[in-house]
């Protein structure tokens, strides 16, 4: 199945990668980015391989690493998968 970031999703990462350039290297930031890249594939592959997200009904949590996670949804009509959410993990999950 296809995958692709909303635009939450998007603009949350591009903070999350901001951050990791500004505050550690562009590296750990393309590190980063190539993580959430296999992430997606083997969300696309195995869609159902995540559990489902304890606090909002329909969507799965993907853990990226220990500090983010990414929430998404599978769209069986599309046969797509939409990430609504890349979350950093010790944040309040309220969006």
């Amino acid at each position: 199945m296809p995958v692709y970031l909303s635009q939450t999703a998007y603009d949350q990462l591009h903070q999350i990668l901001d951050y990791l350039e500004e505050k550690w290297s562009a590296q750990v930031s393309d590190n980063f980015l190539n993580k959430l890249e296999r992430t997606m594939d083997s969300i696309g592959q195995f869609p159902y391989s995540s559990p489902p997200a304890s606090h909002f009904p329909g969507l799965r949590k993907c853990v990226i690493n220990k500090q983010v996670s990414a929430f998404y949804r599978i769209d069986e009509v599309r046969k797509e998968v939409e990430i609504l959410a890349v979350l950093d993990n010790r944040q309040d999950f309220s969006f």
